[in-house]
C-alpha cells in the first residue's frame, strides 16, 4: 500500500503545517479569516498537532490499519463539513479571503480523505483499481431509470437557486448541496458502488438546511416565486430525506451489500 502510505504522509504534513501556523500565528489567522477568536484557533491548531503525528506514524506501517484509515478519512470528511458550515452561516469567516481560503482547504482535505477510502476499498474488494470504478460505474448505471430521473430533477432544483433567490440565500442552499459530494463518493468509493448507507451523505447536510429553509419561509419578506421555489424545494429534500432514512433502516436489517443489476456483477465478478 506505498500509495495509501504517501497519502497518509501528505495528510500528516498538512496537518502538522496547519497546526504549526495556528499555534504560532494565531491572532494573525484569526484576523486573516475574520472574528474567529485566537483561542479557538489554538484548540485546532493543538488538534491539528496531534492527528499530524498520529497519520505520521500510521504512514509507517508496512500494513496501514484499516480503522486508522476510516478514522482520519472521517475526520478529513468532518473538517470538510464543518469549514461549509461556518462559511453557510457566516460565522468567525467573513472576508473573502478567509471563505476563498478555508473552501479551498476544505476541498483538498476532503479529497485526501476520500482518496484514502478509495485505496482502502480497493484493497478490500479483491479487484484491480480499474475493475473497482468500473464496478461503482456499472452500479450507477442499474439503478432504475426512475431513480436516476429523480436524482437528475433533484440536482437541477438545487442549481436553480440562484435563479429565484438572492446569491446571499442560495448560497446557503448550494453550500448544503455541494456538501454531499465528498460523502457520497467516500461511501461508493469504499463499498465499491452504491449501498443502502449512502443516504447519510444526504441526512447529514440536508436535515440542518431542511431547517434553515423552514425558517425562511416563516419570512413574509420574500416574492411569491421566491415562495414557491423554496416550498417546492423544501418537499423534494424531505421526500428525498424520507427515502434515505428508509434505506438506512433496511441497511441497518443487513441489506448491505453492493447494489448493481446481476449481469454487471458477473462481469467484475
Amino acid at each position: 500500500m506505498a500509495s495509501l502510505n504517501h497519502i497518509l504522509r501528505l495528510n500528516a504534513a498538512s496537518s502538522l503545517g496547519f497546526g504549526t501556523v495556528f499555534l504560532v500565528g494565531s491572532g494573525t489567522v484569526s484576523a486573516f479569516l475574520g472574528t474567529i477568536p485566537p483561542e479557538v484557533l489554538i484548540a485546532i491548531g493543538v488538534g491539528l498537532m496531534a492527528n499530524g503525528v498520529h497519520l505520521s506514524i500510521a504512514s509507517t506501517r508496512a500494513v496501514p490499519r484499516r480503522a486508522e484509515i476510516v478514522w482520519f478519512s472521517i475526520g478529513d470528511l468532518i473538517w470538510w463539513m464543518a469549514s461549509l458550515a461556518f462559511v453557510a452561516a457566516g460565522v468567525w469567516i467573513t472576508t473573502l479571503s478567509g471563505v476563498v481560503s478555508v473552501l479551498v482547504v476544505a476541498m483538498a482535505v476532503a479529497a485526501l480523505g476520500v482518496a484514502q477510502l478509495a485505496i482502502l476499498g480497493v484493497s478490500k474488494s479483491d479487484l484491480s483499481t480499474r475493475d473497482h470504478w468500473q464496478r461503482i460505474g456499472r452500479s450507477w448505471l442499474s439503478l432504475p431509470t426512475w431513480v436516476k430521473i429523480w436524482l437528475f430533477a433533484l440536482n437541477a432544483a438545487f442549481l436553480a437557486s440562484p435563479f429565484f433567490l438572492s446569491w446571499g440565500d442560495s448560497h446557503v442552499i448550494l453550500i448544503a448541496y455541494a456538501a454531499t459530494g465528498p460523502l457520497l463518493l467516500g461511501f461508493a468509493v469504499y463499498e465499491g458502488g452504491l449501498t443502502r448507507l449512502m443516504g447519510v451523505g444526504h441526512l447529514i447536510p440536508w436535515i440542518p438546511l431542511l431547517g434553515w429553509l423552514g425558517s425562511w419561509l416563516m419570512d413574509a419578506d420574500h416574492t411569491m416565486e421566491a415562495v414557491a421555489y423554496v416550498a417546492f424545494l423544501t418537499a423534494l429534500i424531505s421526500i428525498c430525506l424520507v427515502l434515505d432514512i428508509y434505506d438506512l433502516l433496511r441497511w441497518v436489517r443487513g441489506e448491505r451489500s453492493v447494489m448493481i443489476a446481476a449481469t454487471f456483477t458477473a462481469i467484475v465478478n
